[in-house]
């Protein structure tokens, strides 16, 4: 679809410029395009979305460029949906605290390296191994590292400096090729998804947050499942999606916030006001294709295409 149809379409809700940066990374199309027929799930979905007309959200301000993409984003497993405040600094003996210390520290030494503009530290609800009493101390963890798609394996907080400053400057100089790197690192594993759809619920730093979340969620999982990509701690089989939540990103005032990892096309898609009605064409236009469809250039804050790895 050609940009000046975008325009007379959509009025001022983005720039050309703005969106000539998006469509490096993702076709702009009309909804009709994006998506398959959903027409049987409408009414289900537009139900819900009249949970979302009854919050306070701002859709007036601009989103693209109110967020930044980052260099590498760091996910830490803590199987829990809400979280205190500053959900990384709970514990500091924990291994989110020193990642984030760590990444707070040493970004500055990185500014002219890789593509994104910072390091940035995240809690998930991703499952953690119960199991484990370090783990459930918070003194050791797996940590998956987007957007080159690997897990450092049973990290220990006493070893995580020492580990971010071997692994670090590989990936974002991208020096060996991921197979080299996962052969000569034992402690690293491959995440075997083609995406990563992270939600926002944190609660307690909105209340917003916590109540779009769970009904986003709750959609994606049974859109997924119906093409049989939904995956969870019980279905390790590659090449599926896995959804999940995470701490605060920033604009809680623009819920329902959405950070899509892309394996195919090595992408970051963040979105925001997203609402149930829109999860069939995230499915359908922006996670299965090779080249992402975006009906709605005016929901994109960020949006990043790294350098193949």
């Amino acid at each position: 679809m050609g940009l000046l149809r975008l325009f007379h379409r959509r009025g001022d809700s983005v720039s050309k410029d703005d969106a000539k940066k998006i469509e490096e990374v993702a076709d702009i199309c009309d909804e009709s395009e994006c998506c398959v027929d959903c027409s049987q799930e409408d009414a289900d979905l537009e139900e819900l979305d009249r949970i979302f007309d009854k919050l306070k959200i701002d859709k007036s301000e601009a989103l693209f460029n109110t967020s930044k993409a980052p260099k590498i984003h760091f996910v830490v497993p803590t199987s829990q949906k809400d979280w205190e405040h500053d959900a990384c600094a709970e514990n500091d003996k924990s291994v989110e605290y020193k990642i984030s210390e760590w990444c707070k520290s040493n970004g500055g030494r990185f500014s002219d390296v890789g593509q994104g503009n910072s390091f940035t530290t995240a809690v998930s609800s991703l499952p953690k191994d119960i199991m484990d009493i370090q783990v459930m101390r918070g003194t050791k963890n797996n940590v998956l590292v987007l957007p080159f798609f690997i897990w450092i394996n049973d990290l220990e907080a006493t070893k995580v400096d020492e580990t971010l400053e071997e692994l670090v400057p590989i990936l974002l100089n991208r020096s060996v090729s991921r197979e080299q790197l996962l052969r000569e690192k034992p402690y690293l594993s491959e995440a075997r998804e083609q995406a990563f759809v992270f939600i926002c619920s944190h609660a307690k730093r909105d209340k917003r947050c916590g109540i779009t979340a769970p009904y986003l969620k709750k959609t994606f999982d049974k859109s997924l499942q119906n093409i049989g990509l939904y995956r969870d701690i019980s279905d390790a089989r590659p090449n599926g999606v896995n959804v999940a939540f995470v701490n605060h990103v920033g604009g809680h005032k623009f819920a329902a916030n959405l950070q899509l990892f892309l394996k195919k096309n090595n992408s970051l898609i963040w979105l925001a006001r997203i609402t149930p009605t829109n999860v069939p064409c995230v499915v359908d236009g922006i996670i299965l294709p090779e080249k992402p469809k975006l009906p709605w250039p005016e929901k994109v804050r960020c949006i990043q295409k790294y350098p193949q790895w």
